[in-house]
């Protein structure tokens, strides 16, 4: 066997891989880590996303899917089925049968348990979650056990890891719910807020596993914000994506739709090379 030349690997063609399936949002492969306070509505966002790539319609009105997916898997750790039944129909969707399945908390399986993988519940979530082209596991939390687990970084990336695991062997694109930290108290300006970056409840770890996160906030903050105005901001994604989607709930229906997107990083380069801020690429 001849063995390459240690820098050949910078010769060696990139091959290209699937698009995302929602473009700066939803990666095809690898782990989407959403991470939202305590009843903002996280699991209707992604109830969102499930319907638009199920049926191709353009999430929040304007995002259109690369292609539509036959078949999303729902474990829920918390709510229970009728709680999403009940959000699915106030949200005025319609899909076809079959094509949404859901695992109800009766079901859950803890993954990770005071430090070791529980290998047999990862094979048996692998098999549930069989013909699935998308998995959801929401929250993160309900599927780990032990003393002090979520500060825990190995634990917490063995967890995530096992996830990314059992969607990988389903060739499925991955999103996990997840809670924010506690806010701290600014006196200056008498306002609660979140850290900018490793604000999820929990190890630091939590977010560099994964591929892409984002942080679901209510503009202004949850104490003095707009309660119809939101923020998913991305901390951060393997690509481009938007530096933010802002995005307006309807008053009476947990549905969203897309006022303002941020520039990509390639777009925020390019408007500094033109405003002579940087110079360009020679």
């Amino acid at each position: 066997m001849i063995t390459p030349a240690p820098d050949s690997w910078i010769e060696t063609p990139i091959t290209p891989g699937p698009p995302d399936l929602i473009p700066g949002l939803l990666k095809r492969h690898g782990c989407l880590l959403i991470v939202g306070e305590h009843e903002i509505g996280k699991t209707a966002l992604a109830l969102e996303v499930c319907h638009s790539v199920i049926t191709g319609a353009p999430l929040w009105g304007k995002l259109y899917p690369t292609q539509t997916i036959p078949r999303v898997t729902f474990i829920l750790g918390e709510h229970n089925e009728d709680n999403l039944r009940e959000q699915w129909k106030l949200m005025g969707y319609v899909v076809p049968e079959r094509t949404l399945r859901v695992i109800g908390p009766t079901e859950r399986k803890i993954l990770v348990s005071s430090g070791g993988a529980n290998m047999g519940n990862r094979a048996l979530y692998t098999e549930w979650c069989k013909g699935s082209n998308m998995i959801v596991f929401d929250p993160l939390n309900a599927f780990i056990t032990g003393v002090k687990v979520e500060d825990d970084n190995v634990q917490m990336r063995a967890l995530i890891n096992i996830m990314e695991d059992i969607a990988t062997a389903n060739g499925a694109a991955l999103m996990i719910l997840h809670h924010m930290g506690k806010p701290h108290f600014e006196p200056q300006s008498g306002e609660y807020k979140h850290r900018d970056k490793y604000a999820a409840r929990g190890a630091s770890g939590i977010e560099d596993a994964v591929m892409a996160c984002f942080y679901f906030e209510q503009q202004g903050g949850a104490h003095t914000g707009n309660p119809d105005m939101f923020t998913l901001r991305r901390v951060k994604y393997k690509g481009q994506a938007p530096g933010y989607f802002h995005l307006k709930r309807d008053g009476g229906v947990p549905r969203h739709t897309l006022v303002k997107k941020g520039l990509t990083p390639a777009e925020y380069m390019a408007t500094r090379v033109m405003a002579g801020l940087i110079s360009g690429p020679h």
